[in-house]
């Protein structure tokens, strides 16, 4: 059988299938009553506590102030402090004295030359005296330039054995430092055996031959040859002071008393010279750094 003809729209392409009604909502339960079946529909409503309720906001206008200002420039960022110099350590009598000790070891010495020469006038006055007398300003003359370098002498004597004392406690110091060791010796150890008369014979010796183990840069048989020179001469210096004092305390007749006067003359020479060998053995024996000298290029002649 022949189909049946399409309508006209559907022959065009324009069908629209016809719509289904829309489905009914079911009805709303009650949530005041239980529902069917036995169960209850409960609502759980989160609260917060009083405390933790933000308070109302009040609605006013802000007052005004005057207006800000800065009183210097603001620096931003980190504040740039200049670097702070460690302070120095207080410097006391001994430490200028050790500083100053090669100065005062040479003017030691040159006082002392000054007060051979004025013993020796004393005693050329006493040699005349022995048969013309001399006269009074003579006399005051040669004994106020005795008196003057003496006392110069024992001032600057008394300042070297000073910085000497300052120069040894500092160098042993450093000496044991490079070793990564300290001092055995105190320093109250150390002054004691450098200024109390007797001790200060024997145990000087003892204290350089301790630096003198702890300082790898010096040869230790050339170095120690100049330190027991450099002892016998201390050892000199004191038995002549002795010995002259000595006979001048007890000399009565004035040839006696030019004996003694020769043996000062004699201590005040060998005392310079012990002077002048202990600012060498400072400043070029146990010098850390060798003093800066023009090398030497000989040539030939031709």
């Amino acid at each position: 059988m022949p189909a049946p003809p399409m309508p006209r729209a559907q022959a065009n392409n324009m069908y629209v299938p016809p719509r289904s009604s829309p489905a009914r909502p079911a009805p709303a339960r009650p949530t005041g009553g239980p529902a069917r079946g036995g169960r209850a529909r409960v609502r759980w409503v989160a609260l917060r506590p009083p405390s933790a309720r933000p308070k109302p906001r009040v609605d006013g206008t802000a007052e005004t102030g005057p207006t800000p200002r800065y009183e210097h420039t603001p620096g931003w960022g980190l504040r740039d402090f200049p670097p702070i110099e460690p302070a120095e350590p207080q410097r006391g009598p001994i430490e200028w004295l050790r500083d100053w000790l090669p100065s005062l070891l040479l003017a030691a010495a040159g006082v002392l030359v000054l007060a051979a020469a004025a013993e020796s006038w004393i005693y050329a006055l006493l040699v005349v005296n022995l048969e013309d007398p001399i006269s009074r300003p003579m006399q005051v003359a040669a004994e106020t330039a005795v008196w003057i370098t003496g006392l110069a002498a024992v001032v600057l004597m008394v300042a070297c054995l000073v910085g000497v004392a300052g120069w040894l406690i500092d160098e042993r110091a450093k000496a044991y430092s490079d070793h990564e060791q300290l001092d055995p010796r105190s320093r109250r150890q150390l002054m004691i055996g450098l200024w109390v008369p007797v001790l200060s014979l024997f145990w000087p010796v003892a204290f350089f031959r301790e630096l003198l183990d702890r300082r790898d840069d010096l040869l230790p048989v050339h170095t120690r040859k100049r330190l027991w020179w450099l002892w016998s001469g201390w050892l000199a210096v004191n038995g002549l002071v002795v010995v002259g004092v000595l006979v001048r305390i007890f000399a009565e007749s004035l040839v006696w008393q030019a004996n003694a006067v020769v043996l000062v003359i004699i201590s005040n020479l060998v005392s310079a010279a012990f002077a002048g060998g202990l600012w060498w053995t400072i400043t070029r024996l146990f010098a850390r750094e060798a003093p800066a000298t023009a090398p030497t290029r000989w040539l030939a002649a031709v």
